[in-house]
């Protein structure tokens, strides 16, 4: 199990929020990002511009994925990445991620299907949270 802490984007204790890093990697591309660990979200959501960093080509993506809210206005497709943080497991894990076109979109890790590949405990309270994975 790994342990890591709430970080603010604002350097304000109310905006704390669970960011997890991970590298992201498609064939022998890879990126580092940090995304949101969002328990309310149903699926996760990659913003654009990553997954071009990525390599993927939107054209080739052909499962649609509808989102909702600020990001229902935008397309959204279906693209799986591998993702690695070694605090957490030796191995990457597939992770599935509906890429959207909106270019400000937050990166999500949502219950589909971050949450069915890890455990996740949180501690806001103590301004920690804990990872597993699965395996």
């Amino acid at each position: 199990m790994a342990r890591f802490p709430y970080v603010s984007t604002d350097g304000l204790a109310p905006s704390l929020m669970p960011r997890l890093s991970m590298t992201l990697s498609i064939g022998g591309r890879s990126l580092e990002v940090q995304g949101l660990l969002e328990t309310g979200a149903a699926v996760n959501v990659l913003p654009y511009h990553m997954g071009k960093a990525l390599g993927a080509i939107w054209d080739t993506q052909n499962v649609p994925v509808s989102l909702v809210g600020s990001l229902g206005q935008f397309d959204a497709r279906a693209l799986v990445v591998e993702a690695f943080n070694p605090l957490i497991s030796g191995r990457s894990v597939r992770l599935v991620f509906a890429w959207t076109q909106a270019e400000h979109a937050p990166l999500i890790f949502g219950q589909m299907n971050f949450f069915l590949e890890f455990d996740v405990c949180f501690y806001r309270s103590q301004g920690f949270f804990e990872i597993s994975s699965k395996l």
